[in-house]
């Protein structure tokens, strides 16, 4: 994928309230963690200072604490909202954590007006060139909580629509649990004429290619393939009645044959165990929403 095609995606990443709260809550504790473990920006320095005593050191740490929780919960729960910011694209959402970089480092400012920091350093805070050299060190700090935050959420996500696509292809074959697998199916070519007939136990799927459709089913163990002259439109509508669906625009399956559906570089495949292989067929998009309906049913 190409990135500017990347960038135009919708950021879905944070949009509930579990999610934000994933963000906060490992920015929180990310910040502690890297600070303490690595002390960075002279933070070292001043940790082993005797000059600054233990209590300054907590306060030091409890408002990185306080200042993250502040600005990220104030920026994910009330400004997105304010600002609507909810549906937006990944480009446009680059924009907003600058913004949350940015509204940070003024509350962890604010706050030094209450907390002491260590060094007691608070006139060269004043000056504005040393709060935008600190800019980039927040952002840093906040880039990696972010990132680690959009592949768990995305993880999770992944995982919950392939369970939830996995308990609906369960509910939808258990509403043909009475049918008769031993049902014997005739395939019909483009003059209407008897062409193949399989019983419905034996069919894999179907697959287009320009005039025909080429029947893919199990015989003796054995993944063999009948060449019909005719159109897959006109095919599925032959079997509206059988729990053959179109999961593609080049492709239907077989429901009873269906073993699980996965995802693989970002598209959704089904797959079909047949003897010692397993068969992937492609899932469009368009197709998805219109078989998860189907499910559901």
């Amino acid at each position: 994928m190409k990135i500017s095609e990347f960038l135009e995606q919708p950021f879905y990443y944070f949009n509930d309230k579990r999610s934000k709260w994933i963000y906060i809550v490992s920015a929180v504790i990310f910040s502690h963690i890297f600070l303490l473990f690595f002390q960075p920006y002279g933070i070292s320095e001043e940790m082993s200072n005797p000059a600054n005593p233990t209590f300054h050191k907590f306060l030091f740490f409890f408002s990185i604490a306080i200042s993250t929780f502040l600005a990220l919960g104030l920026s994910q729960f009330v400004l997105r909202q304010v600002f609507d910011y909810q549906k937006v694209n990944n480009k446009k959402y680059l924009y907003w954590l600058l913004f949350e970089a940015l509204l940070l480092l003024a509350i962890n400012f604010g706050l030094s007006f209450i907390i002491p920091d260590l060094g007691n350093d608070f006139e060269q805070e004043l000056n504005i060139w040393f709060q935008l050299k600190m800019y980039p060190k927040v952002l840093m700090i906040l880039l990696f909580p972010f990132l680690g935050s959009v592949v768990y959420v995305a993880i999770t996500q992944m995982q919950s629509e392939l369970q939830q696509r996995d308990d609906e292809l369960s509910a939808f074959k258990k509403r043909f649990k009475n049918s008769n697998v031993q049902k014997q199916v005739v395939f019909y070519d483009e003059n209407n004429q008897p062409d193949l007939k399989l019983s419905l136990e034996e069919i894999l799927y179907l697959e287009s290619s320009n005039q025909y459709v080429v029947v893919y089913y199990n015989k003796l163990d054995q993944v063999k393939k009948h060449i019909i002259r005719n159109r897959l439109k006109n095919i599925i509508a032959q079997t509206e009645d059988l729990p053959i669906e179109q999961c593609h625009r080049s492709y239907a399956v077989n429901v009873f044959k269906i073993n699980n559906l996965n995802r693989d570089n970002g598209k959704l495949f089904l797959t079909i165990q047949s003897s010692n292989s397993k068969i992937k067929i492609p899932v469009s998009k368009s197709f998805s929403e219109q078989i998860k309906q189907e499910f559901k049913a």
